[in-house]
């Protein structure tokens, strides 16, 4: 098992309470890492202090790009844009000063994670998740406040924006759409959640003609974006076992598109590459991850809930090649750059791996406080957020 799964307890009406499971035998130990022999050097551009980390792991505040800046969030409050060449402060504003005295007092307690869930970006505006329970979305310019409005649940994954919508998935298994402009709800769909779920829910995809959702009940669905009804619905995985804990079958991953086809995986579940044009499963593979997968090379780069990489050819699954080296140490979703393939893990280190082989091509310590939230890729650099609430961009020669 996963050696940090949070598991989200067994209701709603609990909302936020969690329980931490932990594997405490040998074979849920951290491997120790060998040491490699470097192909590359992992440079750090710049770097920047955002604010204070997040104190519940399951936050991850991913970093978005967007026209030449980056805006990134820290889990404090804290929100920055920045050059994306330089890390040249933009602005900054704290999201609590979005709060009048009163409702900051009964919405955030004292060194409270204020924001959950973040950051989208897009057209004009970024977006995330607070403690409040609502999604903020600010202008791009100048950082100032576009407008707020109220979810149904905790927020975990960054917001979606897209023209005109700006999507959510909540964790009480909810996806809404907002108006972009005026942030009024537009629509909101509904998914029925197991007793037992994984914290933290997938990130939806936005296309032009629908949204794709992945739930804790195994299964994916196609919303059609003016409406947000279920065009159509995909079963990924299949509940086994006796216990709620066998049966969990969460989806909380990344999921990837390329060309006609999805790539959704599970936790105790399957990968599958499903046809969005014929609305078929082409292929699948018994498989368990809690972050999800990359692409690259005409391979889908699976991170195993155990911390093993797998690359699979993308066009019929087969194993193209499996590097267990890192085994427990809690790795980030995969990300490509160049011909790389790169994951942080919890000792705050990016391994970087050869796509065609998967051999460890270089290896470097960003955060002492460890890596949870995967990098983004953009402009031949990566940009990735450590758990002390710093960003940092790396160049990989």
């Amino acid at each position: 098992m996963h050696r940090l799964v949070w598991i989200l307890a067994a209701t709603l009406v609990l909302g936020g309470c969690s329980v931490f499971k932990k594997d405490r035998s040998d074979e849920g130990k951290p491997r120790d890492l060998k040491s490699i022999n470097a192909e590359v050097d992992i440079r750090t551009v710049w770097s920047k202090k955002i604010g204070r980390g997040a104190k519940d792991k399951a936050i991850r505040l991913v970093p978005a790009v967007s026209g030449g800046r980056i805006f990134a969030a820290a889990a404090g409050g804290s929100v920055r844009a920045m050059q994306l060449d330089t890390g040249k402060e933009i602005w900054k504003v704290d999201v609590l000063d979005f709060y009048a005295t009163d409702e900051r007092k009964a919405a955030f307690g004292k060194d409270v994670d204020a924001v959950t869930g973040g950051v989208g970006a897009g057209g004009d505006l970024i977006a995330m998740g607070t403690a409040a329970g609502e999604v903020l979305a600010l202008n791009q310019s100048d950082g100032s406040l576009a407008w707020r409005a109220r979810t149904t649940s905790e927020l975990l994954a960054p917001p979606q924006i897209d023209l005109d919508i700006v999507v959510v998935q909540t964790i009480d298994g909810r996806v809404a759409a907002y108006d972009a402009v005026t942030g009024t709800r537009r629509w909101v769909y509904s998914s029925v959640v197991p007793s037992l779920t994984l914290r933290g829910t997938a990130t939806p995809i936005v296309t032009n003609e629908f949204i794709v959702a992945a739930f804790a009940s195994g299964r994916i669905a196609f919303l059609d974006r003016r409406t947000g009804l279920a065009a159509f619905e995909q079963r990924v995985s299949v509940s086994q076992g006796r216990s709620d804990l066998e049966k969990l079958v969460d989806i909380d991953g990344n999921m990837v598109i390329v060309g006609s086809r999805l790539y959704v995986v599970g936790y105790q579940g399957r990968l599958v590459a499903f046809n969005i044009t014929t609305g078929r499963v082409e292929w699948g593979q018994d498989a368990s991850s809690v972050v999800g997968l990359g692409e690259g090379f005409g391979n889908i780069y699976i991170a195993h809930a155990d911390s093993r990489i797998s690359a699979l050819d993308a066009d019929d699954g087969d194993q193209v090649w499996d590097n267990d080296a890192l085994l427990n140490r809690e790795i980030t979703t995969p990300v490509t750059i160049s011909s790389f393939v790169v994951v942080g893990d919890y000792k705050g280190i990016v391994h970087v791996l050869a796509q065609v082989d998967g051999r460890f091509v270089g290896r470097r310590t960003i955060d002492g406080d460890g890596l949870y939230s995967p990098a983004v890729e953009a402009g031949n650099r990566l940009y990735i957020m450590g758990n002390s609430g710093t960003l940092s961009a790396l160049e990989i020669r």
